[in-house]
């Protein structure tokens, strides 16, 4: 690996170390969190651990943090999206690989998560200050 390589990876490090926390754990659920009309945050519970993914309204990046614990339906945030058409593909799925996406302004302002196997499914980025979730589509 040349030395810019191994700069940028202990540089991105802290943005892609909650998706070691989650990685192979079976995803339990998924809440949203909005406010004023905008996906603020999703929540992806994985049992013990949660990962949350949330919308920076003042420069519309995106920020990734995990949280262990062990929740009960009484103490998480949102409304339960489980049966959200885009979401029920991959609840009981197992997690596999994530990515940040970085703009051409050097913002870090999405996601790419797969389940079960290392092909991204699903964006997640930050558009007028909201999450927006799309499925992703291989053409092959």
């Amino acid at each position: 690996m040349t030395p810019t390589k191994i700069r940028a990876a202990e540089a991105l490090y802290p943005l892609l170390s909650p998706f070691h926390a989650v990685a192979g754990r079976i995803l339990c659920g998924i809440r949203h969190v909005s406010a004023d009309g905008c996906l603020d945050q999703i929540i992806l519970d994985f049992g013990a651990a949660s990962l949350i993914v949330t919308a920076d309204e003042n420069d519309d990046s995106i920020e990734v943090e995990i949280t262990e614990r062990v929740h009960s339906e009484t103490n998480l945030e949102g409304m339960n999206s489980n049966h959200a058409e885009l979401w029920k593909a991959f609840i009981g799925r197992s997690f596999g690989w994530g990515w940040i996406t970085v703009n051409q302004q050097g913002y870090c302002d999405g996601l790419l998560l797969s389940f079960e196997g290392i092909s991204p499914q699903l964006l997640l980025n930050v558009v007028a200050s909201s999450i927006k979730a799309s499925k992703i589509v291989a053409i092959q």
